[in-house]
């Protein structure tokens, strides 16, 4: 492949935006437009292994580029194919590592018919993709690429700068040229060149590949990969052709514009500017309580920030200069509002925002607030009494505080009002009741905090009120949202509806699932816990909605219905979520026979899929009631939508409020 990228690209420096990610997606996709699960997986095998020198099979075959010091994208040595597969990935990506056990099966079963090309597509929102994508180029320069590769593939959650230079060491590099190499702009600049291809392209998601130019999005299976090969190694075998030409004139036939910038050397257009986004001036209505907040500025403040935040999430982090900054500018005018809302997927979150506020029972929420985001990755249980120690806090009181769950409830509520105002993640800052979501930069923080003075002067001086009857007065009439949508849906419970518990149960919980995602897997444990806790007043309805990017996720629901005609599918279902990782047609069968199935009745209902049109039913009505991914779920038809995710307090919390009305 001749990718004379430099001489290509030198004008075209940019940085792909990939799109927003959806509502939890739910899965946390990359917004790769045939996204996975969120889960990593194990990176692939070494596969084809460059020799030691960086000239050849390291590097593209783009001439003598490598000898002049310019960079090529690394190929597989594979000289004579009749494939060329070029693929944009992103070493942070999750998806990206999933493929590569699928890149592995189709480089050992195609061996040199089929040659593989890494492209870099480090999106933006992974702050670790670029460095690991400027130290796998720096290994390149070393002959050990898709070494370095792998290491970053199979160490998908570690690749801060210490764990590159780590690596590097691993893989016995001169550190002094791996640094150098990592540090040099043109690592940068040929990222960047990489980029503007694939957003010429349309590959602004990752992983995205061109086979032979044919476009293949996501982390798609084998069999996918397989019927595009399959069909120009039939072209190359009928011309009698392969090779780089043959690549080349291929890649023309099925992709005129990849010919153009990756072979004929057109340099791609600038992408467009994205246009700019309406100003959002919608006021929720964040209660403030001074008694009970944690507060910290002028109290007659004219513009009051309320932060939902956390102390382990690092973009909770990323946003405190900023915010640090508006505090210093605005002095008097300004006051800040600290609400916890501890994400349930960071374990420590949760004790960390507690241990705040029992500094705050002695005058230190601020100081303990700064010691747990300068220490974000040591905040074990024995860390935060350190940190108490160290703020000269009352030991005996801290301890107590801290072990009786003082502010659970506090917490709790915070959370609920975050899901009232749509603050589902963190960090969200309300400045006089206008969001702001994430790390903004100081620029838009200043731009509505403006704003807002502006406002807050004209109403303080017609109303003659500051502090916070100004506050409540600006927010009184403020958007909320309930955890329980208004529109109840009806769902059909037909003869092949999974459910536990009386149909005619006071509360009815109708979860939308798929065996695949990991989300899914973690509310089985909480639902158990709420079922217990409600006993025969409420039953729990399984509706199957797999979700297209997880290739076992609907074999895995045609199981779950044929486990239903024997009446286990409950079994079957805890079996699936128990074993999420291996759910082959093998892995079901086995599922199936521990749990004492009829085999021969089990394989052939699973074999004729005889329950797809069950499952495509529930995904209709899915779609009808609003269902976008997984999980989701209803409270007595009604869409429940929890902040601090699905805990047996979350449940029974809106159930006796909203349900049985206790």
């Amino acid at each position: 492949m001749m990718l004379r990228l430099t001489a290509v690209l030198s004008a075209a420096m940019l940085i792909v935006a990939c799109g927003k990610k959806d509502e939890k997606t739910p899965e946390g996709a990359q917004v790769a437009p045939a996204a996975a699960s969120a889960e990593g997986a194990n990176a692939r095998g070494a596969g084809d292994q460059a020799p030691p020198t960086a000239e050849k099979p390291e590097v593209g075959a783009a001439g003598d580029a490598a000898a002049t010091g310019q960079l090529t994208p690394p190929s597989t040595n594979a000289p004579n194919a009749m494939v060329e597969i070029i693929e944009f990935s992103d070493y942070q990506c999750p998806f990206c590592s999933r493929v590569e056990p699928t890149i592995a099966q189709i480089k050992k079963e195609y061996g040199e018919k089929v040659k593989v090309t890494f492209m870099q597509n480090p999106l933006s929102f992974h702050k670790d993709a670029r460095p690991a994508s400027k130290a796998t180029i720096a290994a390149m320069k070393q002959g050990k690429f898709w070494e370095m590769h792998d290491k970053l593939f199979a160490n998908q959650k570690a690749l801060k700068p210490e764990d590159l230079e780590r690596y590097a060491q691993e893989l016995g590099l001169n550190m002094e040229q791996f640094k150098k190499d990592s540090a040099d702009p043109a690592a940068d600049k040929f990222i960047d060149q990489n980029q503007a291809i694939a957003t010429a392209l349309g590959a602004t998601g990752t992983p995205s590949f061109f086979i032979n130019g044919k476009n293949l999005r996501g982390a798609q299976p084998f069999e996918q990969f397989k019927a595009i090969i399959d069909a120009e190694i039939a072209e190359a075998e009928k011309a009698q052709k392969s090779g780089a030409d043959w690549v080349k004139e291929r890649s023309k036939a099925n992709n005129q514009p990849l010919y153009d910038y990756v072979y004929a050397g057109k340099t791609p257009p600038k992408a467009a500017p994205r246009p700019e986004r309406p100003v959002d001036r919608t006021v929720y209505k964040v209660d403030v309580d001074p008694q009970v907040d944690p507060i910290k500025g002028n109290p007659d403040a004219l513009v009051t920030l309320v932060v939902f935040s956390e102390f382990q999430c690092p973009f909770c982090s990323k946003v405190r200069p900023a915010l640090d900054q508006v505090m210093a500018d605005y002095g008097d005018k300004v006051r800040m509002v600290f609400k916890s809302n501890p994400l349930p997927f960071h374990k420590n979150a949760q004790p960390a925002c507690e241990a705040a506020l029992c500094a705050k029972d002695q005058g230190k929420f601020w100081e303990m607030h700064d010691k747990l985001f300068d220490n974000q990755r040591a905040l074990e249980s024995a860390d935060l009494e350190k940190y108490a120690g160290e703020l000269g806090l009352d030991m005996t009181k801290f301890k107590s505080c801290a072990s009786t769950g003082k502010y659970k409830q506090q917490i709790l509520a915070d959370q609920e009002l975050a899901g009232k105002v749509t603050a589902r993640g963190t960090p969200n800052t309300f400045i006089n009741g206008r969001k702001l979501t994430g790390a903004k930069p100081i620029e838009e923080f200043k731009s509505v905090v403006d704003e807002e003075i502006k406002k807050a002067e004209a109403l303080a001086a017609a109303k003659g009120l500051k502090g916070q009857a100004l506050y409540t007065e600006i927010i009184k009439n403020g958007k909320v949202f309930e955890p329980l949508e208004e529109k109840a849906n009806e769902f059909k419970l037909g003869p092949m509806t999974p459910i536990k518990g009386k149909k005619d149960a006071k509360v009815q919980i109708t979860i939308f699932s798929d065996f695949q995602c990991p989300f899914c897997s973690r509310v089985a444990a909480p639902l158990t816990e709420v079922e217990k806790h409600y006993g025969d007043d409420l039953s729990v309805v399984f509706k199957h909605f797999p979700l297209s990017f997880h290739k076992d996720a609907m074999p895995a629901a045609l199981a779950g219905q044929c486990a239903q005609e024997q009446g286990k599918f409950w079994e079957m279902h805890d079996q699936m979520f128990g074993n999420q990782k291996a759910l082959s047609p093998d892995d079901l069968k086995g599922y199936a026979k521990a749990i004492g199935l009829d085999e021969a009745k089990f394989a052939a209902c699973f074999e004729s899929a005889k329950h797809k049109t069950d499952i495509e039913a529930d995904m209709a009505e899915g779609r009808e009631a609003g269902v976008r991914g997984t999980p989701t779920l209803y409270i007595n038809g009604r869409k429940f939508n929890s902040p601090s995710g699905y805990n047996l307090e979350a449940f029974t919390t809106v159930i006796d409020k909203y349900i049985l009305k206790k």
